[in-house]
């Protein structure tokens, strides 16, 4: 008889692999989400710097703040959560594709693929017109190579 599996056992996941041209078909998909992302990207920041500002102004301890000065920190503060919120909601929604979401600000994304019998990933940055270069899982943007042509269907 064969044992029951252990519940709290957990399965490594399978990435999807992609195709070039799989990848290549959400290119735009991916251009939306970041033009999405970009005031999010920009508001968080200029909250981050004013938040600072506020902070640096007090000593570190805005408690020592006037009333209304402790509520405008807290209505930031507020504000930047929401906007962290809806920020790490775009990026999930490109994780659930399969997309690993590697800087949101430079708009770098990789895509599982195999190639020549090891897993790579494909790599797209925004503003780029396809799917165009590949490296290493370890190897990073820096190692970046021009993808050949190769037949429909290889990365």
């Amino acid at each position: 008889m064969t044992e029951p599996m252990d519940a709290g056992t957990t399965l490594p996941v399978i990435p999807r692999l992609f195709t070039p041209e799989e990848a290549d078909a959400l290119v735009q998909h991916l251009e939306a989400s970041f033009r999405r992302m970009d005031p999010l990207l920009v508001r968080v920041r200029e909250i981050q710097d004013l938040l600072e500002d506020e902070a640096s102004y007090w000593g570190g301890d805005v408690s020592r703040a006037p009333p209304q000065d402790q509520a405008g920190h807290a209505a930031l503060a507020a504000e930047l959560g929401r906007a962290r919120t809806v920020l790490d909601a775009e990026v999930s929604a490109v994780r659930e594709l399969g997309v690993e979401v590697k800087d949101v600000a430079m708009g770098l994304v990789d895509f599982y693929a195999q190639r020549d019998g090891d897993i790579v990933y494909l790599c797209w940055q925004r503003g780029e017109p396809r799917v165009g270069h590949w490296h290493p899982l370890e190897g990073g943007f820096a190692g970046r190579r021009p993808l050949e042509p190769r037949r429909k269907g290889e990365p």
